[in-house]
């Protein structure tokens, strides 16, 4: 299951290296899933993914059996929603997993599966900022109990920033979070942990992705008390991990971003797990919504 890539219509499947499948992505616009296939193809680890074009209980089925309980839930879609539904979480039957899929079919939006990696054991995440004519990067790091779409969404500032060289693999600039700021970012994150998993107990009692949880009361979902340890100090990114990251970078700027449509800057959303080691969440630009 390794790297696998799947795309599921109501009479036909796909696998990553079927002959039509990228252009079949493409000319969907379904950019999200079509970064995670040309990454796949190009050498980067991505985790399995499923993408639903029609609903088919017995692949989904299937998948889960292959990958194990619970699946994460993300979303892709044709054309921009009026609100887009916030991914993400875990589902922990194949009941819920179809009730949540025949709902974003109904919103406009299709559903994409990996098997569950949790969040909270990211040791690192990262938006790396690329062009498609710069040979320096920009790199954007959280570290650990936090993940990429705090990023993304602007939920957190960065722990790390750096500038690399690509060809030459070096730091041109480096700068780290102030302890006291990091303070006030460990603390917002707790906060916001707490909601997270309410709403992941939100999810799975009501087969219901919500657009925006600004206004989701947390407390009457409330979870089980477990609280994740956020370091108390920020520990820099080590040479290796960086190394491998750099090399990842260069397969996505020389393989993926050329097979997308144009962006004035693309962002490549990253994790670091404990096992998986570098995993690439998806590569966005211009076209995405938050």
């Amino acid at each position: 299951m390794r790297d696998s890539f799947q795309a599921v219509a109501q009479s036909k499947v796909w696998q990553r290296d079927d002959p039509g499948l990228v252009g079949l992505l493409r000319s969907e616009q379904l950019y999200k899933s079509l970064s995670l296939l040309l990454a796949c193809k190009a050498g980067v680890h991505i985790p399995p993914s499923l993408l639903l074009l029609a609903p088919r209980r017995n692949l989904i089925a299937k998948f889960a059996n292959e990958c194990g309980y619970p699946l994460m839930i993300r979303v892709d879609y044709r054309s921009r929603p009026k609100a887009k539904p916030f991914g993400g979480v875990p589902l922990y039957s194949l009941d819920t997993i179809q009730h949540v899929c025949d709902d974003l079919v109904s919103r406009g939006c299709l559903p994409l599966f990996h098997p569950h990696l949790d969040r909270f054991q990211d040791i690192f995440s990262c938006g790396v900022l690329l062009t498609d004519q710069s040979l320096e990067v920009d790199v954007e790091i959280v570290g650990k109990g936090f993940d990429a779409g705090d990023l993304r969404l602007g939920r957190a500032l960065p722990h790390e920033t750096l500038r690399l060289n690509l060809p030459r693999g070096s730091i041109e600039r480096r700068a780290i979070i102030a302890d006291d700021v990091y303070q006030g970012e460990r603390a917002a994150r707790a906060k916001f942990i707490r909601k997270l998993k309410a709403y992941s107990n939100f999810v799975n009692e009501s087969a219901t992705l919500l657009a925006d949880l600004a206004q989701f009361d947390f407390e009457t979902f409330g979870t089980d008390g477990s609280e994740l340890m956020i370091p108390a100090r920020y520990e820099v990114m080590p040479s290796h991990q960086l190394e491998e990251l750099v090399g990842i970078i260069r397969a996505i700027a020389s393989d993926v971003l050329r097979f997308l449509p144009h962006s004035k800057v693309y962002v490549a959303s990253l994790s670091y797990l404990p096992i998986e080691g570098w995993i690439l969440w998806d590569v966005y630009g211009d076209w995405y919504l938050r």
